[in-house]
């Protein structure tokens, strides 16, 4: 049973205790204090609390497996801002009516009535916004115990529960979009004809920065936790379900805000019929509300991968958050423009451990640290490399003291690794080339994809150079796989 707090014109100690008496399980979700109906303090101490959906689930489930025939109760705190007034609205009246010597019955209407009227409706909006959380927390944790149950069979689900006993944190958090991108092709035996219908074909995928680089992760089993902003459509809630059923990454009501207001990301590109981008339409004012993982959140997460469609308040506080808390934070630019404006925030980009640019965010970052100052010049230099080993090491000098590395990527040149063992240390280059490919399919996730196994390899103990070799054999599954930007061969026994 998922329900708010005890309502506090009741006893919740007492409340509480004839619940463990009958043996029902009995905890409060994200907290150790137990909820009042309109507020999530009570001063009263939780008898456990729930971390995630998948804690609630497995705790049904080996009640299930032990033969209880008893229900469980949890708690969800009711956070909406209008919730404290309707608890001292509540107090209050309960004063009222015991100096006016109501009684019995006629307590509960008197209450009612008095609150409504002190908080001007307040209580009911409460309410609804109460019910909603409620619901959002239920199917959280039905898909959970869906999953547990059916999606990866007993085995499975005892190690996962064995997990989740020992750490609730996942070794991975990533924050930034997730977007539906939609490609139009105008065919290509006819030229394209503007102002008018012409024949062609329509690709819709799942896209973002940080949902390929975790779809990356969770394929290859490093079970990444997804923080982003979709809307309240068949969209959004298309793509998180993808992630968890098919390639295992982890979302939770916390982590994935579902916006009333607006749409899903969404990216619309049209293409002529030589495949050159005719114009591109974006909707992505639901990334304005990625929300921003807390220090104590972070706590024990060993990376932090952030793309730049988030807010640069949002990315910086999440770095921030990331520093304080021990995690060794990535960027990923998605952009030119992005990745000059987060390069303008001396604040983020120290806190950078990881970046992983192409050649031109890579120049483009280095410029706005220099005031205009061009670094692509002289590219036909004797000394190979020279202009974005110049880049490199002026980024890299902005970036975290400790043992900073970008990672940039060439195309079809490959990778140069660019490193620095400390503040006062000499940078340190090596160019890694790309097995040369006949028939490229697609390009569209393969950074991305380098991104997310680069970052993996790492969690198994693999050095930086190591790393980059993982990211480009994985990346190259992606640069053969025309439908989807990530390649579904991507996958843990590779």
């Amino acid at each position: 049973v998922i329900s708010a707090g005890v309502k506090s014109i009741l006893d919740i100690k007492r409340t509480l205790e004839v619940l463990e008496t009958f043996a029902v399980p009995t905890g409060t979700w994200k907290s150790d204090e137990f909820p009042a109906f309109f507020s999530p303090k009570s001063g009263v101490k939780s008898p456990a609390t729930f971390g995630s959906a998948i804690d609630v689930a497995s705790a049904y489930l080996a009640g299930r497996e032990l033969g209880m025939a008893n229900g469980m109760l949890v708690a969800v705190p009711n956070h909406d801002p209008a919730g404290t007034a309707v608890e001292t609205a509540i107090q209050e009246a309960l004063h009222e009516a015991s100096a006016a010597g109501i009684e019995g019955r006629d307590v509960t209407p008197f209450i009612l009535r008095t609150v409504a009227e002190k908080t001007g409706g307040d209580s009911l909006r409460s309410n609804m916004s109460l019910v909603k959380r409620n619901a959002e927390v239920g199917a959280d944790i039905a898909n959970s115990i869906v999953d547990l149950t059916f999606g990866r069979g007993k085995e499975e689900w005892a190690q996962s529960s064995q997990l989740q006993s020992s750490s609730h944190k996942p070794r991975v958090v990533c924050v930034g979009g997730a977007v539906i991108d939609t490609v139009a092709k105008s065919s290509a035996e006819n030229e394209m004809i503007i102002g008018t219908s012409n024949p062609g074909s329509i690709h819709v995928s799942d896209g973002g920065v940080a949902r390929n680089v975790a779809e990356v992760l969770g394929r290859l089993g490093s079970k990444p936790l997804f923080y982003t902003a979709i809307g309240n459509d068949d969209g959004g809630r298309g793509i998180l379900a993808r992630l968890r059923n098919e390639c295992g990454v982890v979302t939770t009501t916390e982590s994935a805000y579902v916006s009333e207001g607006v749409s899903t990301a969404q990216y619309l590109a049209l293409l002529d019929h030589r495949r050159d981008l005719v114009g591109g339409v974006a909707d992505m004012e639901a990334l304005s509300q990625i929300p921003v993982p807390s220090m104590e959140e972070l706590r024990g997460v060993e990376f932090l991968v952030l793309d730049s469609n988030a807010p640069v308040e949002t990315l910086t506080r999440a770095a921030k958050n990331g520093v304080n808390a021990g995690t060794r934070v990535c960027f990923e630019p998605t952009s030119i423009p992005k990745a000059q404006l987060l390069s303008n925030n001396h604040e983020f980009l120290e806190c950078l451990t990881y970046t992983f640019p192409n050649e031109a965010e890579l120049f483009a970052m280095a410029e706005s640290l220099s005031d205009g100052v061009v670094f692509n010049e002289g590219q036909n230099s004797s000394e190979e490399y020279k202009p974005l080993k110049h880049a490199a090491s002026k980024l890299l000098s902005k970036m975290n003291s400790e043992n900073p590395h970008i990672i940039v990527t060439l195309g079809s040149r490959g990778v140069l690794l660019a490193s620095k063992s400390d503040s006062s240390s000499t940078p340190v280059f090596k160019h890694l080339p790309a097995t040369a490919m006949s028939d490229i399919k697609s390009s569209n996730g393969a950074g991305d994809t380098l991104c997310g196994a680069f970052i993996h390899a790492l969690l198994q103990g693999a050095s930086e150079e190591e790393a980059v070799r993982f990211g480009q054999k994985a990346a190259r599954m992606s640069l053969d796989c025309a439908e989807h930007a990530i390649s579904p061969d991507v996958r843990y026994h590779h």
